[in-house]
């Protein structure tokens, strides 16, 4: 029972932060799960089939709400089965995937660096400067397949790849790319199931209790989760998913140089008070819009009938020669 207590608090906790910011489900759980012990394999399968459940329920939630671009969505999600089956081939047959981690976080922290720039600097104004153009889908295949392995070998990894490319790339709304990323998860996390059930020697083995408890509390975060990306102000969704695309790549990217806990502790606190000092910049910076005081519209001119008419008490009496 304690077990599953743990599970359902940590997949509720997972995906509020999913649901709204579009990852950190993976990462989350992940990292409860390979800390109570259990095997990279066996906990990415685990997460994988509560991360089907979960997305599904978010991503009914964030389409009844309008958050999902379906365009975007599928040119993400079917690359991402690709990659989500070849990502648990891999890690269930391959011995060493490690190689290309620090380069891989490495590229994402200037991406999420890119995203905080973004909106930090232009506030409220990048809701209207993305509204005005057609979005792009150019990007998301690949984004789609290499998020899609990364997820299924790291029981997370989507949406820290996924979000910051379509960030920067598909000129949607904040909102917008966090529901079409939470949609395209169905497809990655849906064909990494599958891809563990083929590959492993004894079929698919997860441990049920744990994936009850995260699907669980990740269904009952979906619908909420999905209601806050929308009312997020943009400037603060934008910046916010930035600086967790840093603090979530600098772990990972400390972990795989194995730089000392310090050095690792000493950047997330950095991280958390740029994060802090950037939601008291954008605050001030709607404060101060909104006490801008708006110039009266000028009274309209008469039209030509009003202005033609003649008062029947002003008239002169006629008179009579």
């Amino acid at each position: 029972m304690g077990l599953l207590v743990i599970a359902v608090v940590a997949g509720f906790a997972a995906q509020m932060v999913n649901g709204s910011l579009g990852m950190g489900f993976g990462t989350i759980t992940a990292t409860v799960l390979l800390g109570l012990g259990i095997a990279p394999a066996l906990a990415s399968a685990s997460i994988n089939l509560a991360t089907v459940a979960s997305d599904v329920v978010s991503g009914v939630a964030h389409h009844r709400l309008g958050n999902v671009h379906w365009p975007t969505a599928l040119a993400l999600g079917i690359p991402g089965a690709i990659g989500g089956f070849a990502g648990a081939w891999a890690l269930t047959s391959l011995a060493n995937l490690d190689a290309a981690t620090p380069v891989t976080s490495g590229l994402l922290i200037g991406l999420g660096l890119v995203i905080v720039w973004r909106f930090v600097r232009s506030g409220e104004r990048a809701r209207t400067g993305v509204a005005a153009q057609r979005p792009r889908t150019v990007a998301a295949p690949p984004t789609g397949l290499v998020g899609g392995f990364l997820n299924a070998v790291g029981g997370g990894g989507w949406g820290p790849v996924a979000m910051p490319v379509m960030l920067t790339s598909s000129r949607l709304a904040p909102h917008q790319v966090v529901g079409s990323v939470s949609v395209g998860e169905i497809f990655a996390a849906g064909a990494a199931v599958i891809g563990f059930w083929v590959t492993l020697p004894d079929g698919m083995a997860v441990v049920w209790p744990l994936v009850i408890g995260l699907a669980a509390g990740g269904m009952a975060a979906a619908p909420l989760a999905a209601w806050l990306t929308r009312k997020l102000p943009t400037a603060h969704l934008g910046a916010t998913i930035g600086f967790l695309v840093v603090a979530l790549n600098l772990r990972t990217f400390s972990g795989a140089l194995d730089l000392p806990t310090a050095v690792t502790a000493s950047a997330l606190v950095l991280v958390v008070a740029a994060w802090v000092a950037s939601v008291v910049v954008t605050l001030r910076r709607s404060a101060t819009g909104a006490s801008r005081p708006v110039p009266d519209a000028p009274d309209p001119a008469p039209s030509a009938t009003n202005a033609d008419r003649v008062d029947p008490d002003e008239l002169e009496p006629a008179r009579l020669v």
